[in-house]
């Protein structure tokens, strides 16, 4: 039985949860403390295995705006010419949520002295689940939707490239590259809801001035359809120890208009554990909703030697 009904409300439901995000997957500002967020081929390319978790506050102030939680984990095997890596999030918009794990594995390959080129494959499950118990429904007992939890769960994979060298990298990541259908039932296989092929593309550089100062950049971009948002990051860092940056999140096709500014602070400890914190500040049409986004970053790194700077530019 296919009750018309029925699809309107999954149409609407995933309408919610898919366009009015702009992109399916998470937002971050500070994947310059952890690249591995925006492309697996990073794993393993240092000579230490580094840990990671994420808190985001998206949009202070709106109600069940989307809240992402993300922890991962990576580093080197077979003397650094392979890496493997592996994530857990959970992103949380209103009463639908995405979970999801993933793992990886990458191989490098030093092309030339100081320049290492690195190739990655991911793959893992993702869930979408809606809460309805928390939706107030116009007729009880509505058929649509259960008043329970509905979930389904689909398989992810991704593709990812890097090059790199000892103060700059590059990298290209695609996520969800297969385009799998997602859908809540069973019986109805026309759904148009897919999980959406994204393009990541980033790069960072490092500029060391001496022994005490160094400036470092970084490069985001996203695109999905006919989506794109790009952010741009500058940051000031003080012996390897302390740093403040700033960035600015903006669309190029999609909307040229600014749409966050965004300022960083961090602390490192011993070369070993590290915290980092980010507000942005809307300054699109939502800005007037909203008095901004939080970010909370802690990165711990396990080596044996203590001597390599957590921060430095990959």
């Amino acid at each position: 039985m296919r009750p018309m009904k029925k699809l309107i409300a999954i149409s609407i439901l995933f309408v919610a949860f898919f366009q009015l995000k702009a992109q399916q997957l998470e937002q971050w500002t500070q994947f310059y403390m952890n690249e591995y967020m925006v492309n697996p081929a990073v794993a393993g390319a240092e000579n230490y295995f580094q840990a990671n978790a994420l808190y985001r506050d998206q949009w202070v102030g709106i109600q069940d705006a989307p809240r992402t939680y993300y922890m991962s984990v990576q580093g080197p095997i077979l003397k650094q010419t392979m890496g493997i890596g592996g994530t857990l999030f959970s992103d949380v918009v209103g009463q639908t949520r995405r979970n999801g794990f993933q793992a990886s594995y990458a191989y490098h390959l030093k092309v030339a002295e100081g320049y290492k080129l690195s190739f990655a494959l991911s793959t893992g499950m993702l869930q979408f689940a809606v809460d309805g118990s928390k939706i107030d429904l116009d007729q009880n007992n509505d058929i649509a939707l259960s008043s329970g939890l509905m979930s389904l769960w689909s398989v992810d994979f991704g593709s990812g490239v890097r090059f790199a060298a000892k103060n700059w990298h590059a990298g290209f990541y695609v996520p969800q590259i297969a385009g799998l259908k997602a859908q809540f039932f069973n019986d109805y296989s026309e759904t148009e809801n897919v999980l959406a092929r994204h393009y990541y593309i980033n790069g960072g550089y490092r500029y060391d001035f001496d022994d005490t100062w160094a400036i470092e950049a970084n490069f985001l971009g996203k695109i999905v359809g006919s989506i794109d948002i790009y952010d741009t990051q500058v940051r000031g860092i003080y012996r390897d120890m302390v740093w403040l940056g700033s960035s600015v999140r903006y669309a190029v096709v999609s909307g040229a208009s600014v749409q966050a500014i965004g300022f960083m602070t961090g602390y490192q400890f011993e070369n070993n554990l590290s915290i980092g914190y980010a507000y942005d500040l809307n300054v699109g049409r939502i800005g007037a909703a909203t008095s901004g986004s939080h970010e909370v970053v802690l990165g711990i790194r396990f080596n044996k030697r203590n001597d390599a700077p957590m921060i430095q530019a990959q």
